[in-house]
């Protein structure tokens, strides 16, 4: 992914920055007031990549036990501490005895720090960039940021020099690129849409009024949502000059992600991952979400089949998470 994908939108704000300095700001004031409510509307994760850890580590420690109890983690893209919590849930986590939590979001470092005061470890916490760390780590996890990075063949070079000869890396919860635009997912999505969109809804008075009209009443009546406050931040520090949709904003964030703005980004490529990640063992490259959502999420009968699919470790669900052993 080039950044110079970024110029129409650039043109589109009227934003005189660079595209590198653009993305930056936009997924910064992003995740800064979307970690204020990122536990809340992230409940399905929560719910569900506890398994997926688990079995990850599962995997890597039948190759591989640790030799001591003193592995240092690395936790790029933190956010609020919800992947470092589950690292240390699973069996590895008795392994782990320091832990560095790397974010460039100030305000997801601050939720993270929170949970890391409880977890009995030694921490520190770095707002920044991979970049910026110089030391290497025994174990890096990476949750949910592959597809936020425009440059990841970069980014996996960095990842490469950060971690020790023998050390494991793990990364989940980013789209499955070579598998979500394939039949057999798409049909499965399709059924499952169909079954939700046959239950029962209960109707608010507000479902029958278009969202643009009632974008407008908000903002009339000063009640703002998280894109209206991002805009707020972007115009006043002058990184746009023109007000950005929801879908301009997740186009630059979620860079890698298909979006009604951009039909190309397609998710993560796991052939794209081998193809940079040479000095790598895969142990094991997993998926999940086979229906278009996380396995808390789908109604019982449909869990069960999700289940299935995982227990069998098909390759084709929504997203992608593998773990790797450095040579």
């Amino acid at each position: 992914m080039s950044y110079q994908s970024l110029l129409p939108l650039l043109q589109k704000t009227g934003s005189t920055l660079s595209p590198e300095h653009f993305q930056e700001r936009i997924n910064i004031v992003f995740h800064n007031f979307e970690a204020q409510h990122y536990d809340a509307m992230h409940t399905d994760m929560w719910g569900s990549l506890q398994e997926q850890i688990n079995l990850l580590v599962d995997d890597v420690l039948t190759c591989k036990e640790p030799e001591s109890q003193t592995l240092r983690l690395l936790d790029i893209g933190c956010g609020t501490g919800l992947s470092t919590q589950m690292i240390l849930h699973s069996k590895l986590g008795e392994y782990i005895s320091q832990l560095t939590l790397l974010d460039t979001s100030p305000v997801m470092l601050q939720h993270a720090e929170a949970k890391a005061k409880t977890w009995g470890k030694t921490y520190r916490t770095i707002n920044g960039y991979l970049s910026d760390v110089q030391e290497q780590f025994d174990v890096i996890i990476i949750s949910s940021v592959l597809h936020h990075i425009p440059d990841l063949a970069t980014f996996l070079q960095q990842v490469d020099k950060a971690l020790h000869s023998g050390g494991i890396l793990i990364h989940i919860q980013d789209p499955n690129g070579d598998y979500i635009n394939s039949d057999g997912y798409l049909q499965r999505k399709k059924e499952y849409e169909k079954i939700l969109s046959a239950l029962p809804k209960k109707r608010k008075l507000t479902d029958f009024i278009p969202k643009s009209t009632l974008k407008f009443i908000k903002r009339l009546l000063h009640r703002k949502d998280y894109i209206d406050l991002i805009n707020d931040q972007l115009l006043a520090e002058k990184t746009i000059k023109k007000r950005m949709t929801a879908d301009d904003i997740w186009s630059v964030t979620d860079i890698h992600v298909e979006t009604k703005n951009d039909s190309v980004n397609k998710g993560i490529s796991l052939q794209f991952l081998k193809s940079q990640l040479q000095n790598f063992d895969l142990v094991r490259m997993r998926s999940y979400g086979f229906y278009g959502y996380l396995k808390s999420d789908l109604i019982e009968t449909y869990q069960q089949k999700e289940a299935q699919f995982i227990a069998e470790n098909q390759p084709n669900g929504r997203n992608i998470a593998c773990v790797w052993i450095k040579k």
